[in-house]
């Protein structure tokens, strides 16, 4: 059997991730002194409320590969063999401890893959690694066809500030009235596991315009990722059912981690395509 490990920016509910038989292994943020571990996207309890306080500062650290290690060798004493899927190697230093862990454990039976993503899109890549495991194909089958089905997809996003991810150095240089002139919004692209700039909009409704064009015609699943903005993601689920009627789109919170970076507004589409 097959066990799937990811890390926490895939943002499943415990439930989610025992119905799907994942292993998810915490992230790590720093509020002024204090240290935490991001959990599952259901109990991560009001992480919000701490990062309003701006006096404080907002720090963010990949999972330790003593983590991935451990998370390895409990799972090969009752599992044949492991897929451990990550965030983008462009965005964390994750991919890169998971990798480290498993070639520590000396063992062939584990396969580290680069998402290219992270939270909805992740969640997707992880739902299509799951059924190819109910089908009963074989690791390396399933690793081959994960490379390709990751670029089927689609993640656009926008957010209020651009300041978090230029701090971060996540995304290069945009020019600084983006984000900072009221009522306008940058639309951002996750592009070979990295995030870049795609244009302005002008308000909400312009933006869910944007966000929904980018939606392939033949989707066959979306996810909607958010933070705090809950009407402004009701307006967008709204506006995605009554263009796509029979897309099956879930509403995913994002956490602590991806918070940091991209602030509380944060508002985004992740889509597959057969």
């Amino acid at each position: 059997m097959i066990k799937i490990i990811t890390d926490s920016s895939s943002y499943l509910r415990k439930d989610e991730a025992r119905a799907l038989g994942v292993r998810v292994v915490p992230l790590n943020y720093t509020v002024g002194n204090q240290s935490y571990s991001e959990s599952f996207s259901d109990q991560n309890g009001n992480f919000a409320d701490l990062l309003h306080k701006t006096s404080l500062t907002f720090s963010t650290a990949h999972a330790n590969p003593s983590a991935f290690l451990s998370c390895f060798e409990e799972e090969l004493n009752s599992e044949d063999e492991i897929l451990c899927l990550t965030i983008s190697s462009r965005l964390s230093g994750t991919y890169s401890a998971a990798y480290l862990a498993a070639k520590q454990t000396e063992r062939k039976n584990i396969v580290v893959l680069d998402s290219h993503l992270t939270a909805g899109g992740l969640f997707l890549l992880i739902k299509e690694a799951k059924k190819m495991i109910e089908e009963g194909k074989d690791l390396g089958e399933i690793t081959k066809s994960l490379l390709k089905i990751r670029e089927k997809i689609t993640t656009a996003f926008s957010v209020d500030d651009l300041t978090p991810l230029r701090n971060s150095g996540r995304i290069g240089m945009v020019r600084m009235s983006v984000g900072t002139i009221l009522n306008t919004r940058p639309i951002l692209l996750l592009q070979d596991g990295g995030i870049v700039f795609d244009r302005t909009v002008h308000g909400n409704t312009e933006m869910m315009r944007t966000l929904t064009a980018k939606i392939p015609e033949d989707a066959k699943e979306a996810v909607i990722n958010y933070i705090e903005n809950n009407k402004l993601t009701s307006d967008l689920y709204n506006v995605l059912k009554e263009k796509y009627p029979q897309l099956p789109i879930k509403l995913q919170k994002m956490g602590p981690v991806l918070g940091i970076h991209l602030g509380l507004q944060v508002v985004g589409v992740s889509v597959i395509t057969p």
